[in-house]
C-alpha cells in the first residue's frame, strides 16, 4: 500500500528536477540555448523572406503575362472565331463572370453562341434516375445497355447532334434526327438549365467550377449507390464530347488547374485541351485561342501553370 512517505518522495522528487533545470537554464545552458533558439528563428525568418521575394517575382511575372496578353487581344483573337458557333457549358458552381469574360471574348473573336447551357449537381447521375432514362430510352431505344454510358452518349448526341457511337444505319440517322428532343428531355428533367434555344454544335467550351475540387473526389457519394464518383462522371463525358466534336475546351481558374477539372484532364492525358487562368484578364483570351487551335486541328494544355504546355496555343 502506498503511504505518506512515498508522496513525499515523489514530490521532494520534482521540486529538486525543477530546481536543477532553473540552475542549469539560468547558468551553464543558458547562452548555447539561448544561442540555438536564436538560431533557429534566423533562419527561419530567412527562409520566409526568401519564399516571400520568389512568390512576389512569380506574382508580377504573371501579372505581367497577363497584362501583354490582354493588351494584345485584338490581335490575338482577331477574327479566329468567324462563323463558328460554340455552346458554352458551365459547371454547376461556375462563377458566372468567367462565364460571361468567355461568352464576350468569343462574340469579340466573330463567334456566336449556339446553346448558353448550365449543369446540376447530378446531371449526369444515374441514381434515381429510372423514369428519366425510360424517356431517353424511349426516344433513342439503340442507346448502350448501361445506363451511364446511355445518359453520357444521349447528351452528347443532344449537345451535337451526332452519334457515332451507335452502329451506321437507320438507328443512328433516328438519334441524330432527335437531338433537340433529347436536348429538351435534360431540360425538363432539370439536369440542364438554359435560356437559349437548342442549337447544335462541334465547338465547346466547358467552365470549371470557381475553386474546384474535382480531384479531390474518388468515390460515389453514400447517396449514390452504384454511381460513378462525380470525377468519374464528368470526365468520361468530357471525353465522349471529344469523340464528336471538333473542338472541347476545358477552362478553369487556378484551383482548377491545382485540384479540380483542369488538373484531373491534364493527368489522365485527356484528348480535351485545357485551359487555365480564368479570373484573370488573359484567361477568357487564352480560352478563345484554344478553341481557335482546336478547330483548326491543334489541341493542347495552355495557362500559366507549371503543367501547361504554354500560355497560348503555337507560343511556347
Amino acid at each position: 500500500m502506498i503511504d505518506f512517505r512515498y508522496h513525499l518522495v515523489s514530490l521532494v522528487s520534482v521540486f529538486l528536477a525543477l530546481a536543477v533545470g532553473i540552475v542549469l537554464g539560468a547558468g551553464p545552458l543558458k547562452e548555447p540555448i539561448g544561442e540555438s533558439l536564436q538560431s533557429q528563428v534566423d533562419a527561419l525568418r530567412a527562409d520566409r523572406d526568401d519564399l516571400r521575394t520568389k512568390l512576389d517575382a512569380a506574382n508580377g511575372n504573371i501579372e505581367k503575362q497577363n497584362e501583354f496578353v490582354t493588351a494584345a487581344a485584338p490581335e490575338l483573337i482577331g477574327d479566329t472565331l468567324k462563323d463558328a458557333t460554340v455552346t458554352v457549358i458551365s459547371a454547376p458552381e461556375a462563377d458566372p463572370q468567367q462565364v460571361e469574360e468567355v461568352t464576350n471574348r468569343i462574340k469579340e473573336a466573330g463567334g456566336t453562341i449556339a446553346s448558353d447551357v448550365s449543369f446540376v449537381d447530378d446531371a449526369l447521375s444515374v441514381s434515381g434516375a429510372g423514369e428519366f432514362m425510360t424517356t431517353l430510352r424511349g426516344l433513342v431505344p439503340a442507346l448502350p445497355a448501361d445506363d451511364a454510358t446511355a445518359l453520357r452518349a444521349a447528351l452528347v448526341i443532344a449537345l451535337t447532334g451526332k452519334a457515332s457511337m451507335l452502329a451506321e444505319g437507320k438507328d443512328r440517322d433516328d438519334a441524330e434526327a432527335k437531338a433537340e428532343e433529347i436536348f429538351n428531355a435534360f431540360v425538363d428533367a432539370g439536369r440542364l438549365r438554359t435560356d437559349t434555344d437548342h442549337k447544335t454544335t462541334d465547338l465547346f467550351v466547358i467552365i470549371d467550377d470557381e475553386n474546384s475540387q474535382l480531384a479531390e473526389e474518388t468515390e460515389p457519394s453514400p447517396e449514390a449507390t452504384g454511381d460513378m464518383a462525380s470525377r468519374d462522371a464528368v470526365t468520361e463525358f468530357v471525353n465522349a464530347l471529344t469523340n464528336e466534336a471538333t473542338s472541347v475546351v476545358v477552362a478553369g481558374d487556378a484551383a482548377s488547374a491545382a485540384n479540380g477539372l483542369v488538373s484531373v484532364l491534364r493527368t489522365g492525358k485527356s484528348r480535351a485541351s485545357t485551359v487555365d487562368g480564368l479570373g484573370l484578364g488573359a484567361g477568357a483570351i487564352i480560352t478563345v485561342c484554344a478553341i481557335a487551335a482546336g478547330r483548326a486541328g491543334t489541341h493542347g494544355h495552355f495557362g500559366f501553370a507549371s503543367d501547361a504546355e504554354s500560355i497560348l496555343p503555337g507560343r511556347e
